[in-house]
């Protein structure tokens, strides 16, 4: 017994190693390289270093009996910096058990108080215990964060081994191993931890997600009071989850009297692990483009076997997601953010196989499952698709559109107001139209993003359609409304073609042009031969617009060009020779535009952007070609000043890098920023102020919109 769980904590420290190498370097700012408060020499316990983290310690402690995560509490601090800790100690808000915190120091504490007798460690843990049987469900399982919680903080919670590390220091605790033997805790307490340590079992395997009457896998969450697989944070969904399926496969293992339907647990979970692995792939980290970390998965005959983080629960095939809540089949449909800052496959299940033979020759020889590191994963054996495209659901569609025909006919179709999304799917083929979208809640979606092409040569001199329904008509492709309020672009190519086909200039070409709000454009090819490409401008420049994998195209000026609150992500962005993106956020100090995880090239050397209105400028993870000229968004004008900009230039970066280098401006300086956001703050919902979720709406729409 003894023998199994130093196996466990051995093992464990390994994946905690792995989890925090995989942190985001915000995280890893926070902590240090070496963490004292993991420290096990008991000679490091006498010396007055331990004890000056370990008053620390103390002062950190909530009143709840808990700690917070993701701080350093070793660094040394000054008398002021102390007192704004104690400031924090009525706190109920952010105990928690995640990412190690509160076990972490509990056992630091243990440890001090073993070679002090200095009772104040012995009564903070002891208030620690009181806080882990306080937050433990009727049910047996624990939330991420109690006593005060919010959002997916509810959910029963393994993710990052969370419900694990409790049972496992409860374990420790109520059979008095070293350092929890002694005066730390008494009988009585010793007994309320085995009847908690017993309930978090039973939770265990109440939880265990069963499929087709077949015992499976966990998933990181679980409802409160379901018990099935929930969401949490928006890459986060319900799923089967390999990695912390293993470590509490890894602990049912060293419970020494396994009952039955423990038993069944671990063959179930053991079976799951043998049929998903994968083979013949590797997970490789590399410097990609521009000298930017890049995260792949490649083929390698000798690789594996590994297991994706997520498995789906429809197909039970491996996804990665980035921050929109949308599953993805390869990392590189993801933003480089999410793709290099979190762990998409690990071979943590890998470790248990040896382990399992000798815990089921000794225990359930009879219904031992045969599994194995050297045979093929459910990949290479075919039962699953490792790259599934979505597919969209014809028979959603309100109307079809054939080549040939009208795409203005199918949006008069729709009624004048309607209440659901009326949905038009455009069939592949090339479509010379001119498309005026008079009202809302208007779904277009072309069957082939590079293969349905809506294409015009137009300005705003040469418009044949200046007037529909009695209301003015702007120049575009593609123009909405006033009026035409959440609307959804998706799967077309949409190209003004003036300056090619009709004369050689590159005056404003509007590919997509907008006088309506919450406009959503994705997954399209927006092209113009001259300024102002994607140009939406509510009136008063009080528009919400958000774009994701797009790929603009054009050699003039400000071809992305928003009036009010935008949001872009995953987009490509190509130019020549002229400023690419360009922002008007008058009237409101909030508007803003918000560009991630996208890239920046040109045909020959351009600025990256320009302004002559008060606006605001977020560009986070993205990547500039050396074509992109060393030098900051800026005033559009040198010679003149249209208006005066009272609120001064407002550009701030985060994880951008320059092929070549910078002189500087591309350092992040989110600090500077109003309320100093941090960079996995900006969002979607952020940048639109809680008043607009357009990623539901996508999410909502997905099976029509499915790329």
């Amino acid at each position: 017994m003894k023998q199994i769980f130093i196996f466990r904590k051995t093992y464990a420290a390994v994946i905690l190693i792995g989890y925090l190498m995989a942190f985001s370097s915000a995280m890893a700012q926070q902590m240090p390289r070496r963490n004292a408060l993991r420290e096990t020499n008991n000679e490091f316990f006498k010396t007055e270093e331990a004890r000056r983290i370990g008053n620390q310690v103390l002062a950190f402690q909530r009143c709840t009996g808990g700690w917070p995560k993701n701080i350093d509490m070793t660094q040394k601090m000054s008398n002021e910096e102390l007192a704004q800790v104690l400031k924090e100690k009525s706190r109920r808000n952010d105990s928690t058990i995640d990412n190690g915190a509160t076990t972490m120091q509990m056992i630091y504490l243990a440890r001090l108080y073993r070679q002090t007798n200095d009772v104040r460690y012995r009564d903070a843990f002891r208030l620690a215990v009181e806080y882990l049987l306080d937050g433990q469900y009727e049910n047996g399982g624990w939330p991420q964060f109690w006593p005060e919680m919010r959002g997916y903080q509810v959910h029963i919670t393994f993710n990052d081994d969370a419900i694990v590390n409790t049972l496992e220091i409860l374990h420790d605790i109520m059979t008095a191993e070293f350092p929890y033997d002694g005066d730390l805790t008494d009988k009585a307490m010793r007994q309320r931890l085995s009847k908690a340590f017993d309930k978090g079992i039973e939770c265990i395997l109440a939880t265990q997600i069963v499929t087709d009457g077949q015992l499976t896998v966990w998933c990181q969450q679980h409802d409160r009071e379901t018990l099935k697989p929930a969401s949490a944070r928006a890459y986060e969904l319900p799923s089967y989850c390999s990695a912390e399926s293993a470590a509490i496969v890894r602990l049912l293992m060293t419970l020494p009297k396994p009952d039955a339907r423990i038993k069944r647990a671990v063959h179930g979970a053991m079976k799951w692990f043998d049929t998903y692995k994968l083979t013949g792939l590797r997970c490789e980290r590399s410097a990609g483009e521009h000298g930017v970390r890049d995260t792949r998965l490649v083929e390698d005959p000798q690789g594996g076997p590994i297991w994706a983080r997520y498995y789906d629960l429809k197909y039970c095939e491996p996804y990665v997601c980035d921050r929109d809540g949308l599953p993805r089949r390869r990392l590189e449909e993801i933003g480089v953010e999410r793709r290099n800052g979190y762990s998409w496959y690990n071979s943590r299940p890998a470790e248990l196989f040896e382990q399992y033979d000798i815990w089921a020759a000794k225990y359930d020889p009879k219904h031992k499952v045969n599994v194995s590191l050297n045979s093929q994963g459910a990949n290479e054996r075919g039962i699953i698709e490792m790259y599934r495209r979505p597919v969209m659901d014809r028979t959603a569609f309100d109307v079809v559109v054939k080549p040939g025909q009208s795409i203005q006919d199918a949006i008069e179709k729709a009624p004048e107001t309607p209440t659901n999304p009326f949905k038009i799917l455009i069939l592949k083929g090339n479509y010379n139209q001119k498309v005026i979208i008079d009202r809302p809640n208007i779904v277009l979606v072309g069957e082939s993003r590079d293969s349905t092409v809506i294409v015009l040569a137009e300005t705003a001199k040469t418009r044949t359609i200046t007037q529909y329904h009695g209301k003015p008509v702007g120049n575009g492709v593609i123009v909405l409304q006033e009026g035409a309020d959440d609307c959804v672009i998706s799967g077309l190519t949409v190209y003004n073609n003036y300056g090619t086909t009709v004369e050689n200039t590159t005056t404003h070409q509007m590919s997509i042009f907008g006088r309506a709000t919450r406009t959503i454009v994705i997954n399209c090819n927006v092209w113009a031969d001259g300024n102002d490409a994607l140009s939406l401008w509510a009136p008063a420049g009080n528009g919400m617009y958000y774009h994701a994998d797009l790929y603009l195209r054009c050699p003039g000026v400000d071809f992305l060009c928003p009036r009010g609150w935008c949001y872009a992500t995953r987009c490509r962005f190509y130019g020549d020779g002229r400023a690419l993106i360009w922002h008007d956020g008058r009237g409101d100090k909030s508007k803003k535009l918000v560009i991630t995880n996208s890239s920046f090239d040109a045909q020959s050397p351009t600025i990256l952007g320009r302004w002559h209105h008060d606006s605001q400028f977020f560009i986070i993870n993205c990547q500039m070609s050396e074509q992109i000229l060393d030098c900051n968004i800026g005033y559009a004008y040198s010679d003149k000043v249209l208006d005066p900009c009272p609120w001064g230039q407002r550009v701030y970066y985060y994880g951008c890098r320059r092929q070549g280098g910078h002189s500087g401006w591309l350092d992040n300086n989110l600090q500077q920023a109003e309320s100093a956001p941090a960079f996995y703050g900006i969002t979607a919902q952020w940048t639109f102020g809680g008043k607009w979720d357009p990623e539901r709406r996508i999410r909502d729409l997905w099976n029509v919109l499915a790329y």
